[in-house]
């Protein structure tokens, strides 16, 4: 091989380290704090066997602690007629890198990591992954959205499903599930949706940063790399 093809291998590899890592850097990482919340309402269920969704009034989520990747949710809520609705009360621990609740894998959460970005997978590893991220208004503030697509069918049912979540906070804006049962004479199809109402994430700073960071590790890597490769490549160079 001629000097000059290794000099070109040499160069390039730099450049693919370079390019490479930071790609397999991503991080799962919460975008919340303690102490803010989403409360959701606009219910609708239509359909047999959801008409109860309609008497939904809210459903209000308080992040009370946020350690490593895991987010502690404290949920309330009330029927329209101001009675409390089925899991009032309750406290789910959600973990963003695992894509679990309570321990258990969950594909379709209240929350997901901050800051991912169109085709970046959602864990649980090997389900979902963000179909594509545009701007949306919510609250009458402007958001970048990250926006799940999802289709789930059995012998029994068809469901398609479409999550909204915020992608500097990694919360649920809006969600709307449609469900086709097969059932005698005719399928049933039945539709739930409900959206965010009010927050006081939106008006807080992100405590993540807006783009991932590298970790020291990697960046180091990538340094290293890319010196080693100039330096063997100019002593190739003035051998020649």
């Amino acid at each position: 091989m001629s000097k000059l093809k290794i000099l070109t291998a040499i160069l390039t590899t730099a450049l693919l380290a370079a390019f490479v890592l930071p790609v397999l850097a991503l991080t799962y990482s919460p975008g919340v704090a303690t102490g803010q919340y989403l409360k959701y309402g606009n219910f609708v269920g239509i359909g047999q066997g959801v008409e109860s969704f309609n008497d939904y009034d809210w459903l209000k989520l308080q992040v009370t602690d946020v350690s490593g990747k895991a987010v502690t949710l404290f949920s309330t809520s009330q029927f329209k007629n101001g009675t409390a609705i089925a899991g009032n009360g309750t406290t789910s621990v959600w973990n963003v890198e695992t894509g679990t609740e309570d321990g258990v894998p969950s594909t379709q959460g209240p929350i997901i990591a901050s800051n991912l970005n169109q085709g970046d997978p959602i864990p649980p590893p090997n389900t979902y992954a963000v179909n594509r991220t545009e701007s949306r208004t919510y609250l009458g503030v402007s958001r970048t959205v990250n926006i799940l697509d999802a289709s789930l069918s059995t012998p029994d049912y068809n469901t398609t499903l479409t999550y909204v979540y915020d992608k500097a906070s990694g919360v649920l804006l809006e969600s709307t599930t449609q469900t086709i049962t097969q059932a005698e004479p005719q399928p049933v199809t039945t539709t739930i949706s409900y959206s965010l109402i009010e927050t006081n994430i939106f008006g807080s700073t992100n405590p993540s940063p807006s783009v991932p960071e590298l970790p020291f590790t990697a960046i180091g890597v990538v340094v290293v790399v890319v010196l080693i490769s100039t330096f063997a490549a100019l002593i190739l160079f003035k051998k020649k």
